[in-house]
């Protein structure tokens, strides 16, 4: 009977699934990428440093997967686009920002108000951990590429997404902020563990696990270095609300 009862648990848990997924444009394979996660800290090992983007595209929403269908949290990226799209925060670091005028504590307030789940105790952590504190009065353009892009994993991290993507960590940051990077995530996956009321994934590529994080899982999609081919007709992407940072 205990046995029982632990599996309608099980069962009753919230999710993250896709089965034999494969981006569009690329010749699939016979069989694609299957996952299954608890909510969690994962990582996307990406040793080519250049497939990660068209994976995280598939896994936020933003693209049509040419094979399989994603789900988080009983929404569908498919049947359910808008909404799905909603719980993703996606830091993409190739959207470039030199040419926004406005400052970054104005890019922030504008983060906070989309997300009802934001977290202003977990923002004053982030911007003091990464030294962004002197930075948020500069215009956006007058930020290096390492202090967005610090700007931006902090609002990720404390966005409170249901699904988080953090695509390049580590890209442009120096050595201490690299050490807070890993301090947090793993802070959080310790919080996430204790807070099963409040279900979240974030997902990091990198071309390895980063040291010094308790990873719950180490994801290592199939490559799609061999199975390149023609583009597919029809090809299709999602119109979704991209984040900046």
């Amino acid at each position: 009977m205990l046995n029982a009862k632990h599996d309608r648990e099980e069962l009753l848990q919230p999710l993250m699934v896709w089965a034999d997924l494969w981006p569009q444009g690329i010749q699939p394979p016979v069989k694609g990428w299957s996952e299954q996660l608890q909510p969690g800290i994962s990582v996307v090992v990406d040793e080519s440093g250049e497939e990660a983007q068209q994976w995280l595209a598939v896994l936020a929403g933003h693209a049509v997967p040419g094979r399989g269908r994603v789900q988080c949290a009983g929404l569908c990226s498919q049947l359910d686009s808008a909404a799905y799209v909603a719980q993703v925060y996606w830091h993409h670091p190739r959207t470039p920002m030199h040419e926004r005028e406005m400052s970054a504590q104005q890019w922030l307030q504008e983060v906070a108000q989309r997300w009802p789940t934001w977290s202003e105790a977990a923002w004053g952590r982030h911007c003091q951990g990464f030294g962004l504190e002197e930075h948020l009065s500069k215009p956006l353009w007058h930020l290096s590429t390492g202090c967005l892009r610090k700007l931006g994993i902090a609002a990720a991290l404390a966005s409170g997404a249901r699904l988080t993507l953090i695509e390049e960590p580590v890209a442009a940051l120096d050595r201490s902020s690299i050490r807070y990077l890993c301090q947090a995530l793993d802070a959080l996956g310790e919080e996430l563990a204790s807070a099963p009321q409040s279900p979240r994934w974030i997902m990091v590529a990198h071309w390895e696990p980063l040291a010094g994080v308790t990873w719950d899982e180490v994801l290592a999609p199939p490559s799609l270095a061999n199975t390149a081919g023609e583009p597919e007709a029809n090809a299709q992407t999602l119109p979704v609300q991209q984040d900046l940072l």
